[in-house]
């Protein structure tokens, strides 16, 4: 099913013109040293800026460290972006950077994200394994900080595993693979994180799946970026719940678990419940079933300028 989005998509075909194509076990270990740079980069990034704020006085310094991290992430960014332009020699178009429409991607992929954690925690507040109070005293510059921090983190990883690593995979798999492939990956990365488990990995997995088919589907990062950065914002900082096992800090709301953890998921977060594997089952199966953009990519492959154009670039109304 997702080869059909492949002729049309210019994301696919701009990648098709890299200079160099790894092949999939050297692609692995590629991703793995820009992995382990970009980890280095951030806690180096992070580390600085932290001490910085120590020597300065800084108080709060635990909430500070959560979000200094989640800043440094930018490494996630620049770095898949240093190598596929300076060694597969392939343009940013083919990491799903669309320039048209970008904006609109991203306000309705921000807002699919929050709708789709809410349904998961209302799914589970219906079962009667969850329930939420609000907190009263909030900082609202922190939690604009917070956000701020999440919107580079979701972009990071989605550059990481989706505009790097999984396009780049495609150039020697089977689309249907390279999504596969860079899912499991993604949950893999989640393997350290406290309260980890099988239906975890299995949840972290399709949300893999779901990232790379809404990317492919949209033929853009930027939906897919914004909808990564609200599912975790709105689930730590707003709802108060764990994210893939951590504690984000201030929220609007504080979480209460209660019940069967096979539905809310426990010391993980909503992540490792039934309530996200539905979720999660249900958007990727609406991605692949409902109307995407009209037309296609109509350019040639070959084309190295890139003189084609992109049909339909607007949304049919998501």
């Amino acid at each position: 099913m997702l080869q059909r989005y492949a002729s049309g998509s210019e994301t696919l075909a701009k990648a098709r013109l890299a200079e160099n194509k790894p092949r999939p076990i050297f692609q692995l270990l590629i991703f793995i040293a820009v992995l382990l740079a970009s980890d280095v980069g951030m806690v180096l990034l992070a580390g600085v800026a932290l001490w910085v704020m120590l020597e300065l006085g800084a108080v709060g310094a635990i909430t500070w460290s959560t979000v200094l991290s989640l800043a440094a992430c930018a490494e996630e960014i620049a770095l898949p972006i240093l190598y596929c332009t300076y060694i597969e020699r392939r343009s940013l178009r083919s990491m799903g950077c669309a320039r048209k429409g970008w904006l609109r991607e991203y306000i309705a992929g921000f807002a699919l994200g929050a709708a789709a954690l809410c349904a998961a925690a209302g799914l589970a507040w219906a079962c009667g394994t969850m329930s939420f109070r609000p907190v009263s005293g909030v900082s609202w510059g922190m939690l604009a900080l917070f956000l701020l921090g999440f919107l580079i983190q979701g972009a990071g990883e989605e550059f990481l595993l989706r505009g790097y690593f999984m396009v780049s995979l495609a150039n020697r798999v089977p689309l249907a693979a390279a999504v596969g492939i860079s899912s499991v990956v993604f949950a893999l990365l989640h393997l350290g994180n406290s309260g980890i488990t099988p239906l975890a990995i299995v949840n972290l997995t399709l949300f893999g799946v779901f990232a790379g088919v809404y990317m492919l589907r949209r033929d853009s990062i930027w939906g897919i970026c914004a909808f990564h950065s609200a599912w975790n914002f709105f689930q730590g900082n707003v709802l108060g719940v764990q994210v893939s096992g951590g504690d984000m800090g201030p929220s609007l709301f504080a979480a209460s678990s209660g019940g069967s953890t096979l539905i809310n998921g426990g010391s993980f977060g909503l992540e490792g419940g039934l309530a996200v594997t539905a979720v999660l089952i249900a958007a990727i199966a609406l991605v692949l079933l409902l109307p995407g953009k009209r037309g296609g990519y109509s350019g040639s492959p070959d084309n190295t300028e890139g003189t084609g154009t992109t049909a339909g670039t607007e949304a049919d109304g998501t």
